[in-house]
């Protein structure tokens, strides 16, 4: 004689419970030393410079949309030698977006008042072929990346997800797309300058673009300290430029 086994009437939801486990298992970091700086929920631990409203969660990804001016999503937190992670899309190739690294927020001018201005390295994020990994002095008027490593690639995939990693060792900056090494910088003045600072992410001002916006998406967002580096530069002069 057959035994009818019974069906638990939760049977579904016990397994799409542990569906959901296994996928959130999944975006466990390797290790314990990497911090989540987003993972698709919201923008905790982040802030829009000047107060923009450019960015917004949708659908798990951070989007960044154009106006005419450039904006930024800062890091609350400060950060000196790390490696980060994230992946990045770019939908319109006429944009040009950037991760910035060690940055300052504010700066002072030559009557000594303090105003907001996003200054420091910023890896540049671009159509290909182009020069996206390089290292840009965004608020300061020039590359770090030297010229004649200021070579154009087309490692960036357009309209399609695209791996970005940066590790900022003392003085030393190296980025990889992909999997593939990009840039390998060592700037001592960049680093006298900004030793520390947030992370940010950018989406340049584009001409006309309030007739047609413009859209760059960031998920999977990590990072790590480096222990131990060597790091320390000499402490600037009261008179050292403040890179206008």
């Amino acid at each position: 004689m057959s035994l009818a086994i019974p069906i638990c009437p939760f049977a579904h939801v016990i397994r799409a419970f542990t569906f959901l486990v296994a996928a959130q298992a999944s975006m466990e970091p390797a290790s314990d030393d990497w911090t989540w700086l987003f993972r698709g929920e919201n923008l905790a631990g982040w802030k829009a410079s000047r107060g923009n409203g450019q960015f917004a969660v949708r659908e798990g990804v951070i989007v960044g949309t154009s106006t005419s001016q450039t904006h930024f999503l800062h890091t609350t937190k400060t950060w000196d030698d790390f490696e980060l992670e994230l992946e990045v899309r770019l939908h319109d190739t006429d944009l040009n977006s950037g991760v910035q690294i060690r940055t300052q927020l504010t700066r002072v001018n030559d009557r000594g008042q303090t105003r907001p201005s996003i200054h420091g390295p910023q890896v540049d994020l671009g159509k290909s072929p182009g020069r996206s990994g390089h290292v840009f002095g965004q608020g300061n008027k020039g590359w770090i990346t030297p010229k004649d490593q200021l070579i154009s690639h087309k490692v960036m995939k357009n309209g399609e997800w695209n791996r970005v990693r940066i590790q900022a060792e003392g003085p030393r900056i190296r980025t990889w797309i992909n999997d593939q090494p990009i840039g390998d910088v060592t700037d001592a003045d960049a680093f006298q300058r900004y030793p520390r600072g947030v992370i940010a992410l950018q989406v340049h001002g584009v001409k006309k673009s309030p007739e047609k916006p413009r859209h760059v998406s960031f998920r999977n967002i990590r990072i790590r300290p480096i222990p131990e580096s060597p790091r320390k530069p000499q402490p600037a002069g009261p008179t050292a430029p403040s890179g206008d």
